[in-house]
Parts: structure tokens; sequence; C-alpha cells
């Protein structure tokens, strides 16, 4: 309250707001625990996933005692939170989070944050704040950096409001790349410092706007932060472009179902195949190349076979289609996202 930017009202409409962060890997983890310190009087906090020892290296709600026990994400950061800070309300949800469960998750929040750890569900959430008028903050963490940005649809359709749109997610990012091509943390590692100044860029955003700073004293850029090298650019976000298919043209592919990755249960194989969000030719080579370290591979031009540890098998096609040894389809999903991307 202190600063003058913020003051008591401004810690009155934190106090007041409701917002939804959608995965609690490292990024979700840093910017829970920011908001929940500010007050931010609701969380809603979604994932799918268990916390596993090699989590414990960047994701700061966790401790060594969710790993032993393998306590689904989303219970074990609602229960940091809360002795964080008893007097905000977390509400967490173990789930996956599709086309079928987002407009639940999202209904009666003021901003949604991306905690995620891939780019298909990113483009939903994208489609949902478009169509329902909310802001979002896009945020994501490799190597030694991270990109951070927010995004401001054509229209408001909920209690924030903002005066100038910064286009959506397609139209700085049209289509996702094809599986495969981009790296992961599990495949390229991630530098803990580099999450933190990801995620303290993306708590700062979500302040910014849930006190209601417009015009230019609202940060509208899209930030390329390397703490390793010391390096940073910003690069101005285009506006809604004429020609993005969602924005302008109101066509949500992934929210409607048309595009996104879908797994289905193979009867009597005992695996699940994935099939990519955006159809397209994976370099089998590459992949066999960043997944080197992680088990025993064999693979030609038209198919890619890997032993995972714990003998999970992971067959991958040229095509980016997978079948994956578990019957358990978000247990597919998550090992997609991590060994193919």
């Amino acid at each position: 309250m202190l600063l003058d930017d913020i003051g008591p009202e401004g810690q009155q409409a934190i106090g007041q707001a409701r917002v939804l962060i959608v995965g609690l890997g490292a990024l979700g983890c840093g910017v829970a625990d920011w908001l929940a310190r500010a007050g931010v009087g609701h969380l809603r906090i979604a994932d799918r996933d268990i916390v596993e020892h090699t989590n414990l290296q960047r994701q700061v709600l966790y401790c060594h005692a969710d790993a032993q026990d393998s306590r689904p994400k989303a219970i074990a950061a609602a229960r940091r939170l809360t002795e964080v800070n008893p007097d905000i309300e977390v509400d967490p949800h173990v789930t996956d989070v599709t086309a079928a469960t987002v407009e639940s998750l999202a209904a009666g929040c003021d901003l949604i944050i991306d905690g995620l750890d891939n780019l298909d569900t990113r483009y939903l959430i994208n489609d949902l704040c478009v169509r329902e008028g909310l802001p979002w903050i896009y945020g994501g963490a490799v190597g030694t950096g991270g990109l951070v940005m927010p995004l401001l649809g054509p229209h408001c359709g909920g209690r924030i409001r903002w005066d100038t749109p910064t286009g959506c997610l397609r139209c700085v990012f049209p289509d996702p790349p094809p599986p495969g091509t981009l790296p992961t943390c599990d495949t390229a590692g991630v530098l803990g410092p580099a999450v933190g100044a990801v995620t303290s860029h993306q708590a700062a955003l979500a302040m910014s706007i849930l006190v209601g700073r417009t015009g230019d004293a609202l940060d509208r850029t899209m930030h390329a932060i390397d703490p390793w090298s010391g390096e940073s650019r910003r690069m101005a976000l285009p506006g809604p472009r004429d020609a993005c298919p969602c924005c302008s043209g109101g066509t949500f592919d992934w929210l409607e179902g048309g595009r996104g990755d879908h797994a289905t249960v193979l009867c009597g194989r005992g695996a699940v195949q994935v099939h990519p969000p955006t159809p397209g030719t994976i370099d089998l080579a590459l992949l066999a190349d960043r997944l080197q370290s992680h088990g025993q591979i064999q693979h030609d031009e038209h198919v890619l076979r890997c032993t995972l540890p714990d003998d999970i098998s992971l067959t991958v096609f040229a095509d980016g289609r997978a079948l994956i040894s578990t019957d358990d389809t978000a247990v597919a999903r998550t090992l997609y996202d991590r060994y193919i991307g």
C-alpha cells in the first residue's frame, strides 16, 4: 500500500480479484507464491500432474515429502499457499485442462495466468480469453531464458478493463510449430533463476492489470529474458491483426475441439495413442538426439522407439503420433509434452 501506483484502493482491488493459474510446474508455482503473498483474494489453481523429485530444483511450492508421497501438484500447492497466507481462498483442481474443462475453471475469474508446459493448452486458453474478453499472461522458460507477454484481446468482457488491446496469441504466433521442434525442460533443462525472472515479471504484470493500470502505464510488450547471459529484449506486440482467425475472425479452433492433441486408450494394448495438436512431419533424428540421455533409443525414418525410466515405452511416428505404454490418458499427455513437446 506504500507504493504510489497501488495504495489502499489498489490493495483492495487485489484482495477482491479472482485469478486462475493454469499449470503448477515451475512457472505456476512462482506466480502463485507471489500472488498469494500480495493478497490476491481468490486463487484457483489447476494441474493434472503429481510432484516428482526432479521438480524440486525449480518448483518452489513443493518439498521432498510431496515428491515422496506423489501428491497431486494442485493439492500440495494449495497446502503451501494456505500456510503462506491463510486470509485468501485457494481453490485447487486436480484436472486436465481441456476444451471440456477450461470454461468451468475460468468461470468468475478476472485474469488467467499461464503456468503451462505446452503450446497446445496455451492456444486453448487464448481461444477462451478472446471469446470471453478476459486478459491473460503468457509465460515460458527453458534453458537459461524465458518469454513473458500480456495478451489483451480486442474487447473486455469481465471486470478488468483495458483501453489498448495487444492482440491475441494467434496474432503473435498464428500457429504452433510442429511437435518435436522446440526444446522442453525435460530435454534441454532449465535454469532455476530463469524461472524466477519469468514468474516475477508475470506476477508484476498481473498486479498491474488487477489494480487497473491502463494506457502507457500498463506494459504491453513481449519480454525475452536471459539472466544467465544478462541479456533482455522488449518487442512491441502487433495489436489485433485483421487476418487473425481468432480475435478478428471469431474462430475458436481449440475451444471447439477442431485443434489440439487427442489421446485414446488402445484396447488390449496397454497403451495410449496421442495425436499431435498440429499435423505435420516430425524430425525423428533430431528427436532421437534430444532423448539420447533419457533412455534406450532405436529409430529409422519412419518410427522412433525409446524406453524411458520406469519401463515406459515411447513409440513416435513420423507424423508426430505417439504410442505410450500406459492406460492413463492424462499420464500419456504429460509424457508427450515432456519428451516430444
